[in-house]
């Protein structure tokens, strides 16, 4: 049987991995269905009836949950929430409990909903089912079908268990709504259940759910729940469907998910081929049924009103408290309580809605708590860290709320908090009422410099810019304020009045006038612009922002030869009045200097780097020390101090002329691809820009040679842009120099011939020279004719293409020949090989051979006629050959050569009784005349000559005719 086949192939695979035998599983019941016997297993078969007569492929859908460390020893329990729902073909499913015994025999029990036979009947109802399976893998009991002693309806909870006891083991389901009860008790093989066989043999220990379709189906059962009554640690769910055809099982699909279950609250599923299943190794489901654990939370704090939710469950409306596990139909909406109150207390759902069943697991719904809290007047509050307004309304449960001692108001006033009933300051756990007291006030602005003193509600005090409780007196008094002895401030008026009564807010302008003490210190009289006006300056108070422009008077000596400067307005001659003051005056002497010079000067003045005027005042003494720095007219063109009078270094103790002497100097731009090599100062040097005197010369080397087969060759000049083919260069106005070279090599040629080549692109006869570097030279192999029938053929060239990078010399080899002509084509023998020609180019002293013969066949051949026929040529040659084409003539088996159109006569003698004729190439009487034009083969044939041996022969017989006749005449009787 094939399940012994299977078990076989699991004892030579042992170590495959566990989806090989869920596969095994799987294919044994259809096996065995196909052999006309029934299973509870994967999958579940017909009938114990035969389906042989089955016309229709049958389709078994099986989705089940293997409990791999399900903890088992004598009983297993499920309870399964059975659903009365059927196929096209009327076909219901069957809700399975199976365990194994450590007898390795399987057990099935389970109840089955209009259960199919093999004759595509069914029985209509909830029945208990179940089949029992041996060790060696084979069908032992059933499938039966066992009736309930009582009604069993869709929805009704069925309790299916398996357990063992005094060596029989019981198979029970149990209507725990009806009371309806089935069962039967068998022999037990084994004394326990286990779960560590599964799969050995296909078996499982664990949940199924199986279903028989007369077409291909892909899920979207309706939800079936069972509960285990342990919790598993690790699972396999898996889901196949196959087809029982005439010919065999197909699997039409197969697919299993190992899962380790942590904990009863997270859900694992499968999804498959439209099939859905789903557990959390309490719970397992079959079909269309999502189980959600609901819950909700509530933010803020605690709420004690129950929260129900409304849900859809196999199609119809279920309500329940919060928390619940639920089992909820797939994209149904889960229906909640959005807002709810109690009291001054309530909560909203924070979730978004509608919430729609889109899977398995936790949902948790989320509820904020708030409060109400009331206030007598809208105030400024920090409500959890974040400034704004409280007023009236609903706020979070355990919001944290601190009021303001102020609230600001657009009108430039605020409240000023006094009071707050119960607190001011707290977490809201509860609605509260809040008490305000207050006190209106007002913001007074004083525009002030300087503290202002006045009374305030007839109190003195000093009045500062601040918020005033409204009703309040505020007078401002006329006192004239001293900062320091330096600096004081008065009072010219008041805006809008120096008396206030605050009914709103106010900017008191206070009009002041700040003045400053200053200190006037000059050993001359001083006189200055004091806003304007022409004054004498002395020591006095002056109105801040006073303008006091000091003016700078100097005093000449006789016939200005001296003068005293004011040299120091401390701290500025140009002064703004906006603080105390001291101003000091400060004159020395100076002597006047002279600079005649047509460039710039400059020096270090008392260490001090100055540029000189031509004209200046110079303190008495100074020190002068001229620099001597070169004046750049431009970038081009500059003038370099050659001399100093009366000296460089100077002091200052008279008035004096200064001269300074210069040499005008032009900048020398050099751009040259090589170095340039002149001729400067009596000396070779190589070219560099710089700057050099006007009038220097420069002459430049037209060729400059590196070395004896290296040298550049200076192409193009350009002064300042302009071609020129002059090489001497004077240095009086700025130059740029641009000089082209180009490097050329000396190339050699070493040949007995004139030679041709391409130089870049141009065809030339080559010679030995200075060629341009990067030139291409091709040297072409061209043969070289002394004369019409002289010639030199060149056998090679090294090189024979380069580019010119360096110095080299061309090697050319070559061989002469001389024409041979021959008045015809013939064969002729050079270099051992035959040549046809008549026509031949001969290296010189080159023998050659004209053959005497040229077999065309083995009968046919050429005589070349000449006066010599073996010649070493030394110069050239005609040569005359007369070609005469022979064929080889046999006559009577002698051959011989005969020049082709030679008449021959084939003549042979014979005795006068012979005769003959000639037979070969040309049949021919004896003495016949041939031309030779081919090869000819001829043999004289001989014989007897007829017409003469007849003549004697007759001659003889007419003579012995005759002497008989002569004979009978003679001896006739007379008569």
């Amino acid at each position: 049987m094939l399940p012994k086949c299977l078990n076989g192939l699991y004892k030579r695979h042992k170590l495959m991995k566990w989806e090989i035998f869920i596969l095994i599983l799987l294919i044994i019941p259809q096996t065995l269905l196909v052999n006309n016997h029934s299973t509870l297993g994967e999958p579940l078969p017909l009938s114990p009836v035969s389906t042989s007569n089955t016309q229709i492929t049958l389709y078994d859908e099986q989705l089940f949950l293997a409990l791999d460390s399900y903890p088992v020893s004598t009983n297993i329990t499920t309870y399964v929430k059975v659903v009365a729902q059927t196929g096209q073909s009327g076909f219901g499913p069957a809700y399975l409990l199976n365990a194994i015994t450590n007898a390795d025999w399987w057990y099935q029990v389970g109840v089955a909903y209009n259960w199919p036979f093999s004759n595509l009947t069914y029985e209509p109802g909830f029945s208990m089912i179940y089949m029992v399976w041996n060790s060696n893998g084979s069908p032992a009991i059933g499938p039966k079908l066992v009736s309930f002693n009582g009604s069993v309806n869709s929805g009704d909870v069925i309790k299916l268990e398996i357990y063992i006891h005094n060596g029989q083991i019981t198979l029970c389901a149990y209507d725990t709504i009806t009371s309806a009860k089935a069962s039967v008790t068998l022999t037990a093989e084994g004394s326990e259940i286990v779960t560590n066989l599964n799969l050995v043999h296909g078996y499982i220990t664990g949940l199924m759910t199986e279903w028989y379709h007369i077409r291909p189906y892909y899920g979207g059962e309706t939800g079936v729940i069972y509960r285990l009554t342990n919790f598993a640690g690790e699972v396999t769910m898996g889901v196949n469907e196959f087809a029982n055809t005439s010919s065999g099982i197909q699997t039409i699909f197969y697919y299993t998910t190992v899962y380790s279950l942590s904990n009863n609250y997270t859900f694992y599923n499968l999804t498959y081929a439209g099939a859905f299943e789903v557990t959390n190794g309490y719970y397992y489901i079959t079909g269309n049924l999502y189980p959600i654990f609901l819950n909700y939370k509530i933010l803020g704090g605690t709420f004690s009103v129950p929260l129900n939710v409304t849900y859809t469950c196999l199609n119809f409306k279920k309500v329940t408290k919060m928390p619940s596990l639920i089992f909820a139909n797939p994209g149904s909406n889960l229906t909640v309580p959005t807002l709810v109150y109690n009291g001054l207390s309530r909560i909203f759902l924070i979730n978004q809605t509608p919430i729609k069943i889109d899977r398995t697991g936790n949902l948790t719904l989320y509820y904020q708590l708030q409060y109400y809290v009331s206030v007598n007047i809208n105030v400024n509050a920090s409500i959890n860290g974040i400034f704004t307004t409280l007023t009236s309304g609903w706020y979070n449960g355990s919001t944290n709320i601190s009021i303001s001692p102020y609230t600001y108001y657009q009108n430039q006033s605020r409240i000023a908090i006094i009071s707050v009933y119960p607190e001011s300051q707290f977490t809201l756990k509860s609605p509260i009422n809040l008490t305000i007291s207050y006190v209106l006030q007002y913001y007074i602005y004083i525009s002030s410099i300087v503290p202002v003193f006045g009374s305030i509600n007839g109190t003195n005090s000093t009045i500062y810019t601040g918020w005033y409780n409204v009703g309040t007196v505020i007078k401002i008094y006329n006192i004239t304020f001293y900062l320091s002895n330096e600096t004081r401030v008065m009072i010219t008026n008041v805006l809008p009045s120096s008396l206030i009564i605050v009914n709103k807010a106010y900017v008191i302008y206070v009009k002041e006038l700040v003045q400053y003490f200053i200190s006037v210190i000059s050993p001359v009289r001083i006189y200055a612009l004091i806003n304007g006006t022409n004054e004498s300056l002395t020591s006095n108070w002056y109105n801040a922002n006073t303008l006091i422009y000091i003016e700078n008077i100097t005093i000449y000596g006789p016939n200005n030869s001296y003068r005293y400067l004011i040299v120091s307005i401390l701290p500025s001659q140009n002064i703004t009045v906006n603080k105390p003051l001291i101003i000091q005056i400060t004159a020395v002497k100076q002597f006047p200097v002279t600079v005649i010079s047509n460039v710039p000067v400059y020096a270090l003045v008392n260490g001090s780097n100055e540029s000189l005027s031509q004209h200046s005042w110079i303190n008495a003494g100074t020190r002068i020390v001229i620099e001597n720095i070169t004046h750049y007219i431009n970038n081009t063109a500059r003038l370099i101090i050659i001399n100093v009078l009366p000296s460089s270094n100077i002091t200052i103790n008279q008035a004096i002329n200064i001269t300074i002497y210069t040499l005008p100097q032009y900048y020398l731009n050099v751009t040259t691809n090589y170095p340039a090599y002149v001729y400067f100062n009596g000396k070779n040097i190589t070219l560099s820009s710089g700057w050099y005197n006007k009038g220097t010369k420069i002459e430049l080397y037209k060729i400059w040679y590196v070395n004896n087969v290296e040298r550049q060759y200076l192409v193009n000049i350009y002064i300042n842009g302009i071609s020129t083919n002059n090489i001497s260069i004077y240095i009086n106005y700025p130059i740029f120099l641009k000089l082209t070279y180009i490097i050329q090599y000396y190339i050699g040629l070493a040949s007995p011939i004139p030679i041709k080549a391409i130089v870049n692109t141009t065809l030339v006869t080559f010679e030995a020279g200075w060629y341009n570097k990067e030139t291409s030279i091709v040297i072409l192999n061209n043969t070289y004719y002394e004369s019409s029938n002289i010639r030199y053929v060149i056998l090679s060239v090294t090189p024979m293409n380069f580019t010119v990078n360096n110095s080299i010399t061309i090697i050319v080899k070559v061989i002469k020949e001389y024409l041979v002509t021959i008045n015809t084509p013939i064969q002729i023998i050079i270099y051992n090989k035959s040549v046809n020609t008549s026509e031949i180019w001969v290296p010189a002293n080159e023998e050659i051979q004209i053959p005497k013969y040229i077999n065309i066949s083995s009968d046919e051949r050429i005589f070349y006629n000449t006066s010599t026929y073996l010649i070493n040529v030394t110069e050239p040659i005609k040569i005359n050959v007369t070609p005469i084409k022979e064929y080889l003539v046999t006559i009577n088996g002698v051959s011989q050569w005969i020049p082709s159109g030679t008449v021959i006569t084939l003549t042979q003698t014979l005795p006068i009784y012979e005769q003959g004729r000639w037979e070969g190439t040309y049949n021919t009487s004896n003495g016949g005349i041939i031309t030779v034009n081919e090869p000819i083969t001829e043999t004289f044939i001989k014989g007897v000559n007829g017409p003469f041996v007849g003549g004697i022969i007759l001659l003889i017989a007419l003579i012995f005719i005759a002497i008989i006749l002569l004979t009978l005449r003679r001896s006739r009787p007379k008569f």
